[in-house]
């Protein structure tokens, strides 16, 4: 522990002060909980092991497009119906649909949980994927694409994930392709959600002033008519081959993207990622942060990030500058980051720890946060995680064990580089990180 830090017992009072459960149905499904007593809301979720990882790519975006669909009416509510009802309770009705995972959730005050949870298991369970919704959420999906499309900085991540993964499934978008998403049809749709919406690959997560008992009566009837199943079983560890793309663009400035493999979401060097990451490019007093933008002004966003899966991850670098200083801020990232690893201090060490395990800590007060942490901790450990534990984990990490992360990821080897905007297309991306 720290001298001085608080977080530690803070962290405690925390695990203290809520009351996780979990009950097994039947047929398999979990739900899991955790009571906070002190707050007057409830996140509830119906979490779901499907995602763009999982899809044929003739199905490219299914699992997005289905996603979209549950929202479009059931049996019992048309679409305007879904919408006003949560509204007549303040409360807000969302999904998103990732790599590995897709979740339908709610946020409510306590008294309206039956509500929320009604609401959930109808449009879960009982779609019914109007054919004239379908055609017009193609155009609607068509023109998400064409937004991320327009916007540089969601279209160079994405242009860098279908690089690094190269032909592994998670390269593939999560929206899909417009040839993908025009030609899906309502028999298929259904048909998929009937696969692969099953008892093995469904988790039901609650947040907040819950009775857990009262959770799992709402559920466990309504659920007994999921068909069973197993989840899905990701393929090989995808590994990237390095690589550098240059894509020409009319715009005001180039995006610089950069990728290396990473660690894994149950990877026991995930907390030494962490902290890597927190130092050379997560926050206001970063590497790259001071260094490219406070004290060059070569960008106004620049950023480091770590995006885990289940078995891979990868660890990355955004910026975007002026054409005429390219050269400048890949120089710049180049050297912080082929640096990282010989220039780390004790000081750069525990600043990041206690930035890390403050992050953590303020996301406690969001029931929603709690609500992803009980559903990452069943899909990728099978437990629950208590806030304890993970700073624990951070506290263990070692300047040796930083030291090995940094010069095995984040080195000249390997890495996949992508560059759009006006720049020329015989630029070197890779030199300034050769060392």
């Amino acid at each position: 522990m720290i001298p001085g830090d608080k977080t530690v017992s803070l962290s405690k009072q925390y695990d203290d002060a809520s009351t996780y459960r979990k009950t097994i149905l039947d047929n398999g499904i979990r739900i899991v909980t955790e009571r906070v007593p002190y707050l007057r809301s409830v996140s509830l979720g119906i979490w779901v092991r499907s995602g763009s990882r999982f899809e044929i790519p003739e199905l490219n975006g299914i699992c997005h497009f289905i996603e979209h669909m549950l929202f479009k009416g059931t049996e019992r509510r048309s679409a305007l119906a879904i919408a006003q009802e949560i509204d007549s309770v303040g409360g807000v009705i969302n999904a998103f649909t990732s790599k590995e995972l897709t979740s339908f959730y709610c946020k409510v005050l306590s008294e309206n949980l039956d509500l929320a949870a009604d609401l959930l298991t109808d449009i879960f369970l009982n779609p019914s994927f109007p054919e004239e919704e379908i055609e017009r959420e193609k155009q609607v999906i068509c023109q998400e694409i064409h937004q991320m499309e327009d916007t540089p900085e969601d279209l160079i991540h994405e242009i860098l994930g279908v690089r690094f993964w190269s032909d592994d499934p998670l390269g593939r978008p999560i929206l899909g392709t417009i040839p993908s998403v025009s030609k899906m049809d309502r028999e298929t749709m259904v048909q998929f959600k009937k696969d692969n919406y099953t008892t093995g690959e469904s988790v039901i997560c609650a947040a907040g002033d819950l009775d857990h008992d009262r959770v799992v009566e709402l559920f466990a009837e309504k659920m007994k008519g999921l068909k069973n199943g197993s989840a899905p079983v990701p393929g090989p560890v995808p590994k990237s081959r390095g690589s550098s793309l240059v894509v020409a663009k009319d715009l005001e400035q180039v995006h610089i993207c950069v990728g290396a493999d990473g660690p894994s979401a149950v990877d026991d060097a995930r907390h030494a990622g962490y902290i890597l990451n927190t130092i050379l490019g997560n926050g206001m007093s970063s590497r790259l942060f001071q260094e490219v933008r406070e004290k060059r002004g070569l960008a106004y966003s620049v950023y480091s990030f770590l995006s885990s899966f289940s078995n891979t991850g990868m660890f990355g670098i955004y910026a975007g500058c002026d054409p005429n200083r390219v050269d400048e801020l890949l120089a710049t990232v180049g050297k912080e980051t082929l640096g990282l690893a010989a220039g780390l201090t004790d000081k750069d060490i525990q600043t990041a720890k206690k930035q890390i395990k403050g992050n953590i800590i303020l996301a406690m007060e969001s029931t929603e946060t709690r609500m992803n942490r009980l559903a990452k901790g069943e899909f990728f450990f099978n437990r629950y995680i208590t806030l304890d534990e993970m700073i624990a984990a951070l506290e263990a990490v070692t300047a040796d064990q930083l030291h090995e992360l940094a010069e095995n990821t984040i080195s000249s080897q390997g890495l996949t580089m992508v560059a759009l905007g006006p720049v020329d297309e015989s630029i070197d991306l890779l030199r300034p990180f050769t060392g």
